[in-house]
């Protein structure tokens, strides 16, 4: 989301991640500035190998939220429950729907409404059993089960029949899943939906044994909620080990469908300060870490770390939300354009991110198809922005209320753009307070529509602006948390969500997309680019627009 990759979304990331961003985000950050004096900086000897070959270390930069998949929507937990299960479906490294569990993408009926997938063979459990469609059903039934109380099952799974009236509660049957035979299982939608396959590839479509789960604990309405003992998938890794607040372990698992992964195991220690984990990565106690914005001029340079900086595209979008459920003063059109007129994107992304990101003119990014290369949204103009501002009837600022700007804890590069952001809207008389919150606090608050204002990323779950503009800011939109509402908006994303000819789509969103920049709900401010700083014995890591996919062909020598 957003919060994935994340995240996903979250990100993930999220994301952002970042959300990665990420992101993935679902969907969705890691190193401070005084690295200097670190001895790989000053150019002391690299290792020349892994202190411990076959186990890849890196580090989870918050606690996981959940252990499972149907809670997931943040896009570091995402990274982390990607290795331990799969769905039906995956992605590749060309950023295309591929089939995991399925044994190949499924058959589309007539009327482009239902999906018929056959379980590969070979495939199982953890624990050995074999995947039937059974377990298809009961999966993606009780992810939308109303007593689980899923925070994003609806926004994935809506489009198949009868998905809304068991979320209500209505129903305790998902009548669009039917099991044909031990091998076979169909999915019928509602409508034609271009998107829905990856839709399908999120966490909610991860498919579960329904004897792990129930060796889980209940929540208060009395459903089976995974936790780290009872988290059992069908991915390239098992779940050893989960220490809270201090690391997961992730073993190889030898018997996964597709050979058993190169690695012997894998090692997230949870490590929320971003100089702590530069500080492990050179000392060879971790094999790959985040690397901030501000950092990378000065390392680039640095004969012993430029050829350990990655960069990989990401398709998320960091942004300014501009909340109207409480602070009145943002249901005022003219408000949220001044706030986005007094925010100078280039002075971001040039001071605080090296240029390493690209500034964001829209919501949707780079790799989803509606981008539009020519389209610009509102531009940094102060004289502008206090022109709005008095027009509103808060000239210079005055009479407006306390403002609080809310972001991530821990991540330079946030808290850096975070400062500059409270700079430039200071110079036009709008005045903010700044917290820096723990990620899961944060994530809570904003799903509680208590945060007016706040700095996010949303990292795209599937490659598809639905994934963006429907999902986030429609009104009736599951993830919209600027309570944002414009019916000519929300008409355009619903023609385009049900087209399935693909320039009809991409026009469609694009002129849904010009109406929301300017409405100003948001204000992009950034698309993703992750640096990472990848340790030489490390190789065969596998990446999309998403972020990394599961750790199948990594080799740590």
């Amino acid at each position: 989301m957003g919060s994935f990759l994340v995240s996903r979304r979250v990100a993930l990331s999220i994301l952002t991640f970042a959300a990665v961003s990420l992101t993935f985000t679902a969907g969705c950050n890691n190193t401070g500035s005084g690295t200097a004096a670190s001895p790989a900086a000053t150019g002391s000897a690299v290792a020349a190998g892994s202190k411990t070959p076959g186990v890849l270390k890196y580090p989870l930069t918050a606690e996981p939220t959940t252990f499972d998949p149907a809670m997931v929507r943040d896009g570091v937990t995402i990274d982390l429950l990607q290795s331990v299960y799969e769905g039906l479906v995956g992605w590749s490294e060309k950023n295309e729907v591929t089939p995991l569990i399925a044994a190949e993408l499924p058959k589309l009926s007539a009327d482009k409404k239902t999906y018929n997938f056959t379980i590969r063979d070979g495939v199982k459990f953890h624990n050995g059993r074999a995947i039937t469609a059974e377990d298809v059903k009961y999966s993606l039934t009780r992810a939308l089960d109303k007593r689980l109380a899923s925070p994003v099952a609806i926004n994935y799974l809506d489009d198949i029949v009868g998905a809304k009236e068991l979320n209500d509660g209505k129903t305790t049957e998902l009548a669009g899943v039917k099991v044909i035979d031990p091998k076979t299982v169909s999915i019928t939608l509602v409508a034609p939906r271009a998107y829905f396959l990856g839709k399908l590839t999120y966490g909610t479509g991860y498919v579960l044994p329904k004897e792990e789960v129930e060796k889980g604990e209940k929540n208060a309405a009395g459903v089976y909620i995974v936790t780290a003992k009872s988290a059992v998938g069908s991915g390239p890794f098992k779940m050893r080990e989960y220490r809270g607040q201090d690391k997961v372990v992730l073993d190889a698992n030898p018997d996964y469908w597709a050979g058993s992964p190169k690695l012997k195991s894998i090692e997230r220690p949870v490590i929320l300060d971003s100089k702590t984990a530069r500080n492990l990565y050179d000392s060879g106690d971790l094999d790959y870490i985040t690397l901030e914005k501000g950092d990378y001029e000065i390392e680039s340079a640095n004969p012993a770390l430029k050829d350990q900086i990655k960069l990989w595209d990401r398709a998320s979008t960091f942004y300014l939300g501009m909340n109207q459920t409480n602070y009145a003063p943002f249901k005022d059109r003219r408000v949220r354009q001044a706030f986005a007129h007094a925010i100078d994107k280039t002075a971001i992304v040039k001071n605080v991110l090296m240029d390493v990101n690209q500034q964001a003119e829209g919501v949707v990014p780079k790799g989803i198809f509606s981008y539009d290369t020519t389209f610009k949204g509102l531009p940094y103009d102060p004289e502008a922005s206090k022109k709005l501002l008095a027009e509103a009837g808060f000239p210079e600022g005055k009479g407006l209320p306390p403002l609080t700007l809310y972001f991530r804890e821990q991540q330079p590069d946030l808290r850096k753009t975070a400062e500059v952001i409270k700079e430039q809207l200071g110079a036009v008389g709008i005045n903010i307070q700044l917290n820096e919150m723990e990620w899961g606090a944060y994530l809570r608050l904003n799903e509680q529509k208590k945060m007016d204002l706040f700095h996010m990323r949303w990292a795209a779950d599937y490659l598809d602006p639905q994934n963006f503009l429907s999902l986030l800011l429609t009104t009736k939109g599951t993830e919209n948390y600027t309570s944002y509402s414009n019916p000519a908006f929300d008409a355009l994303c619903a023609q385009a969500d049900a087209e399935s000819d693909l320039a009809k789509r991409t026009e469609l969103y694009r002129k849904a997309e010009r109406i929301v920049v300017d409405d100003a709900p948001w204000v992009p401010l950034y698309y993703q680019k992750d640096l990472e700083l990848i340790k030489p014995y490390v190789s065969g890591v596998r990446d999309m627009l998403l972020g990394h996919l599961p750790h199948l062909t990594t080799e740590v020598k």
